[in-house]
């Protein structure tokens, strides 16, 4: 089996997914989160791990939009992985003396405190990942930091300047296993959902009060622009699962009423 993930080597992604995998399993790296969902939808793997959410930052856009626009990938299992961002360098500098700091958009929002007390004069630079940043710092001869897992610290033989900066201790990520089969897994208790309504006076109450009828527990709604016209949106929702098997009743009578919805995954 192959299993993608957003690479290179060092990221949370592939601890992630190294935590995850049988020793028998290929694992791949992708440049970018689409990218790498793309790959199980080319059927270039059997399944890839994504980030999704973070504690801090909230979903994780591209994952989430990607996995929207291509409706046979499946939500197979999640991970849970406690976040420690770290500031390596390429030398033995002091925070002062750093003129660039490289990483992810999700690393560096979650350590944003931290560089505007300490490096308000570094230029901050976004890029596709955080090993990819430790890895660009690693080959440069300028006074260059990168924000990411202290794994990076060993792999791409870096020196540590500040352990743990990101703002909020209690910082976790949750990483979603996609693939395009169901979920073999005897014990479930989430289901993952997406919906979209009509832009009119309470539709969006109307699709929720179902729910709300079979008294399920909503532990997420969040929307996202469906990208074709201006306040049409998708909503992303996780219902709480019960053995009488409510859940799916709810999303039956929702689609009595001609409303999309589509099940990402029971797991």
């Amino acid at each position: 089996m192959k299993v993608g993930y957003l690479g290179p080597k060092g990221t949370f992604s592939y601890e992630a997914c190294d935590n995850y995998c049988k020793k028998d399993q290929e694992k791949i790296e992708y440049r970018t989160i689409t990218e790498t969902i793309l790959a199980l939808e080319d059927d270039e793997v059997d399944e890839v791990i994504v980030p999704i959410e973070n504690s801090l930052q909230g979903c994780v856009t591209d994952a989430i939009d990607t996995l929207i626009q291509n409706e046979d990938i499946k939500v197979k299992d999640e991970i849970l992985l406690d976040i420690n961002q770290n500031l390596m360098s390429n030398g033995n500098y002091n925070v002062e003396e750093i003129e660039k700091v490289y990483s992810h958009p999700q690393a560096l929002a979650q350590c944003k405190e931290y560089l505007e007390k300490n490096l308000p004069n570094a230029k901050i630079v976004p890029v596709e990942s955080t090993s990819y940043a430790a890895q660009k710092v690693s080959v440069s001869n300028e006074k260059y930091a990168c924000i990411g897992n202290i794994a990076c610290l060993e792999v791409y033989k870096l020196k540590l300047i500040k352990k743990e900066i990101q703002d909020n201790i209690f910082n976790k990520t949750k990483f979603w296993v996609l693939s395009k089969k169901e979920n073999d897994k005897i014990e479930k208790n989430k289901m993952s959902i997406i919906f979209s309504v009509k832009d009119k006076p309470g539709a969006l109450y109307n699709a929720l009060e179902i729910f709300k009828k079979y008294n399920l527990n909503l532990t997420k709604i969040e929307s996202r622009p469906a990208k074709t016209v201006l306040g049409e949106y998708f909503f992303w929702i996780d219902v709480t699962t019960n053995e009488n098997g409510s859940e799916m009743k709810a999303v039956y009578e929702i689609k009595e009423k001609d409303i999309y919805i589509r099940i990402l995954g029971i797991y």
